[in-house]
C-alpha cells in the first residue's frame, strides 16, 4: 500500500506540479498572513482616529451625533 500511495503522490505532483497537503499549507499560511494583516490595519486605523480626534480642529465638535441643520 505504501508503493501505490507513493505511486498516487508521485503522479499528483507531476499533474498539479504541487500536492494537496502543500496546497492546503499554502491556504493555511495565506489565511495566517491575512488575519495577521486584518489586526495590523484594525490598529493603525484605530491609532490615525485616535490622531484625529486629537486634533485641536475636532475639540470644538460636540459629542454625540449631529443633529441635521433641517431638523435643528
Amino acid at each position: 500500500m505504501w508503493l501505490l500511495d507513493t505511486l498516487i503522490a508521485g503522479a499528483r505532483r507531476r499533474l498539479l506540479g504541487i500536492s494537496p497537503e502543500e496546497i492546503r499549507y499554502t491556504f493555511e499560511d495565506v489565511r495566517g498572513e491575512l488575519r495577521a494583516l486584518r489586526a495590523e490595519l484594525e490598529a493603525e486605523i484605530a491609532q490615525v482616529r485616535r490622531e484625529l480626534d486629537a486634533l485641536p480642529e475636532r475639540q470644538d465638535r460636540p459629542q454625540g451625533p449631529e443633529t441635521p441643520v433641517a431638523e435643528a
